[in-house]
């Protein structure tokens, strides 16, 4: 038995590497995924780095000496635009981040212990800014907030009675927020890599061969049903891991590559979890091919099997965007079904450093128990009467 599905797989390799069609699929998927994360990642970033100072703008500035020196000292870059018109701006002006217009009596109100007028023009147009604009409307705030405890402290009254608590934040969650979200997003890339890549494969390798009509002369041959079909799948899976592995390396390369102020999250991995990684891609790989195969047996011709794969196709990405949108609304046990467990795992080993080990191995057993149902269903549709009759 084992010889006859060496056979077919060799048989098949040697004619799906002939396949351009097939060669074509694993190349645009393996190669255009890090080229569209690497794009993604530069429009998410601050195109300046984070060493570069928020600027701010500021009209009458020579009256408000300590709102400058407090601005500065926080790490802002201070520009007079004192020349600059006090009417509605259509643009910040010098490339600042926000243009602060003092009211003409700034300094004699807050010398006097009035309330200072000053107006922030900020623009929100794009992520960077809006951040930035905000960032340094809180550092004014601020300085107000200094200002109004350095006069209730000349005045003889306690701070605390402005400032009853005395609140510190600190996080205590294991992953951050956009280290989740993009390490979803990157693990469903790494979860339809085999649904992608295998998909010509396998359709070529049954629904290909019943459109032809040559499975019915290959089933005639002293071969059985079983052997058959672990043969093709073995195919399918190889392709499968192939890409999944050449995909998942690419990507992790570009991620490496790229300057750290690109990229919104952290990457860790080690030697274990690499180890860990690749034996759980392995299963999915496996899992996913058969899968495959389960759906090609049932179509007649090429084209009909991808309207098949297209709608199987769906649940890979369902899954992703789960778990990227809504997971802190999903119950914990969906983390331990196929898929969900696999990108559980994949994010967990490369954006949190450590091995899930529970979701680990219930992603490994859900990809095996998987593969033996479905190869077990193939192959009984592909030694029946029905299947010889209709190829």
């Amino acid at each position: 038995m084992t010889a006859q599905i060496l056979t077919v797989y060799r048989k098949e390799m040697r004619d799906m590497t002939r396949d351009k069609r097939a060669l074509v699929a694993i190349l645009s998927y393996v190669l255009g995924v890090p080229l569209m994360f690497a794009f993604l990642f530069f429009l998410m970033s601050d195109e300046r780095g984070d060493d570069v100072k928020s600027t701010v703008a500021i009209h009458g500035m020579a009256q408000a000496p300590g709102l400058v020196a407090y601005l500065e000292r926080e790490g802002y870059s201070i520009v007079d635009a004192s020349d600059e018109e006090t009417a509605v701006p259509e643009q910040i002006p010098g490339n600042a981040d926000a243009f602060l217009i003092l009211g003409a009596d700034y300094n004699a109100a807050i010398k006097q212990g009035r309330q200072a007028e000053a107006t922030l023009y900020v623009d929100e147009t794009s992520r960077v800014s809006t951040d930035r604009g905000r960032d340094i409307r809180s550092a004014i705030l601020s300085y107000g907030n200094h200002i109004a405890g350095t006069r209730v402290v000349s005045r003889g009254v306690p701070v605390g009675l402005l400032s009853p608590i005395s609140l510190s934040l600190a996080d205590i969650s294991k992953t951050s927020f956009i280290n989740k979200v993009m390490g979803n997003m990157l693990m469903l890339i790494f979860a339809l890599a085999p649904f992608v890549v295998g998909l010509s494969v396998a359709l070529d390798a049954l629904a290909g061969e019943r459109e032809k009509q040559s499975l019915a002369t290959l089933m005639a041959q002293p071969i059985s049903g079983m052997s058959l079909t672990v043969g093709k799948w073995a195919m399918v899976a190889t392709f499968g891991l192939v890409g999944t592995v050449a995909t998942a390396t690419l990507n992790l390369v570009t991620i490496t590559l790229l300057p750290p102020d690109l990229l919104p999250f952290a990457l860790k991995v080690s030697a274990t979890g690499i180890i860990v990684a690749g034996l759980q891609v392995l299963t999915l790989c496996m899992f996913v091919a058969s899968l495959q195969m389960a759906v090609s047996i049932h179509a007649k011709s090429f084209k009909e099997g991808q309207t098949y794969m297209s709608m199987m196709m769906i649940v890979p990405v369902f899954v992703g965007y789960s778990k990227i949108y809504g997971e802190s609304k999903l119950p914990e046990f969906v983390n331990y079904l196929p898929i969900f467990s696999d990108m559980e795992s994949l994010s967990s080993i490369f954006f949190d450093g450590v091995v899930n080990v529970q979701v680990t191995i219930s992603a490994m057993l859900a990809g095996l128990a998987g593969t033996l149902l479905c190869l077990m269903l193939t192959s009984k549709r592909l030694s029946s009467e029905h299947m010889i009759a209709d190829s």
